[in-house]
């Protein structure tokens, strides 16, 4: 090959081969200090995952985005859906603490907690390994002909998954409904519930489907946090890396460097990649590689590193800043979002009062020389204890109101009609009202002129 020219191998996704059909990924299963890292902190993740949605914080939900109740639960605090500002700024906090996650130590998200990664590898893959066995086996069968044993454990493989992503699914719904609502769904025919069953019909096919069959392949081509990393990263931020100036030349003599190319790194690896290659958008730093690599080191008592945690500029000796701006920039933006949330809590009001005038509606003669103007008036109670609704005309006028004096209970709203009786001399072309947290509201009314 000349140099000018490219290695279309090089350019070409490692699950994909010449032809463009897919190529199944078998990587081998080694252990190692990184590999031990991650299973305890997946093992903790999917604990947490399952637990999650049964579990209740003073009384209410953990965690928990009710579509049913029209309500966000998260560790004590209770948010109506009209108050969706506060699931923008939180979610715009998650992403920036993600931004600087992965400018001061790279694609952790990817390797150590991405769900997709926790359950194809800790969940999928063991149970792949338990009913065909290690992956050089299972390469070797799945490149023969169909026999009895083999159709006998692709339908108990299979079997165990269809369990594993029906359990995945019904936790993956608890976060969005009360877990009590969601047990009676499962423990009841499917004809009395039609269309709960067909969304977890769907929910469960589409994991089935990603999690079995389409696995590396999200991460290679789906994924957008792997395409826009290079936003996020520069020559400081450390990710698994070859260190080429102790690698090369690759010889299993003496005098060549320390990698003798026995491709390790590559068989273990989860996306098929070559880490020797350099940074790659497939990669999701889960140090399955470094493990490997570590292992023959230690066999040829040569230092374990060849393949490592390190950036760029540590690769080239380069001593890195104290201050860097991009990740300064993203924890800036954190403590701005965290600002404007707690500041918003603590305007927080623990009645919401909401009046809007009825559809349609202009203003009716109600006799004994008084014109009426009609309104809904919307009560929503944001704090735990029961709270009474009070409203006092600062005017003067008249009010009938059908729900005034009654208790809203805790976290919840209550809804009714509030008119405004107006003498026919009644000079203003507005009511003043006071509500209970001293706020003064003016209401405009209509009246003939």
């Amino acid at each position: 090959m000349k140099d000018n020219d490219v290695d279309v191998n090089k350019l070409r996704a490692p699950t994909v081969d010449a032809s463009g059909r897919r190529r199944w990924i078998y990587p081998e299963r080694r252990t190692g200090r990184l590999i031990s890292i991650r299973k305890k902190i997946a093992m903790t993740l999917m604990v947490i995952y399952l637990v999650t949605p049964f579990s209740t914080f003073q009384g209410r939900p953990l965690l928990r985005l009710d579509v049913l109740e029209s309500k966000a639960y998260a560790f004590g605090f209770v948010f109506p859906f009209h108050d969706a500002s506060y699931l923008v700024f939180i979610l715009i906090g998650l992403a920036l603490s993600l931004f600087l996650i992965t400018a001061l130590w790279g694609r952790l998200w990817c390797g150590y907690a991405c769900p997709q990664t926790v359950f194809v590898e800790w969940l999928i893959r063991p149970i792949e390994e338990f009913f065909e066995g290690p992956a050089s086996r299972r390469k070797v069968r799945d490149s023969g002909p169909w026999t009895l044993e083999k159709v006998g454990r692709k339908v108990a493989k299979h079997s165990v998954y269809l369990f594993a992503v029906a359990i995945i699914s019904n936790a993956f719904l608890g976060f969005f409904m009360d877990y009590r609502i969601l047990i009676s769904w499962i423990t009841s025919p499917p004809w009395e519930h039609p269309w709960a069953f067909a969304f977890m019909i769907f929910i469960s096919s589409a994991l089935f489907f990603d999690l079995v069959w389409f696995r590396e392949q999200f991460c290679s081509f789906l994924c957008p946090y792997a395409r826009f990393q290079a936003v996020m990263i520069d020559q400081h931020t450390p990710t698994i890396s070859y260190d080429v100036k102790r690698g090369e030349p690759r010889t299993r003599k003496k005098n060549g460097g320390d990698c003798i190319n026995c491709e390790l790194c590559v068989r273990v690896c989860p996306t098929g990649i070559d880490i020797r290659n350099g940074l790659q958008m497939e990669c999701i730093q889960c140090g399955r590689c470094a493990d490997a690599c570590d292992e023959i080191q230690t066999n040829l008592k040569r230092p374990k590193g060849l393949i490592r945690t390190a950036s760029e500029s540590a690769l080239a000796g380069i001593k890195a800043p104290k201050i860097r701006l991009r990740p300064l920039a993203y924890m800036c933006g954190i403590i701005i979002t965290l600002s404007v949330i707690s500041y918003r809590l603590s305007q927080r009001a623990d009645l919401k009062y909401t009046i809007v005038r009825q559809p349609s509606t202009t203003y009716g003669d109600m006799g004994e020389n008084h014109w009426g103007n009609y309104f809904t008036l919307r009560v929503n109670n944001q704090t735990s204890k029961l709270a009474k609704i009070t409203i006092h005309n600062e005017d003067g006028l008249s009010m009938i109101c059908n729900i005034c004096g009654d208790n809203v209970p805790q976290f919840a709203e209550k809804q009714g009609l509030l008119v405004i009786k107006i003498p026919k001399s009644y000079p203003k072309d507005f009511v003043s009202l006071r509500l209970p947290n001293g706020e003064l509201r003016k209401l405009p009314l209509i009246l003939p002129r």
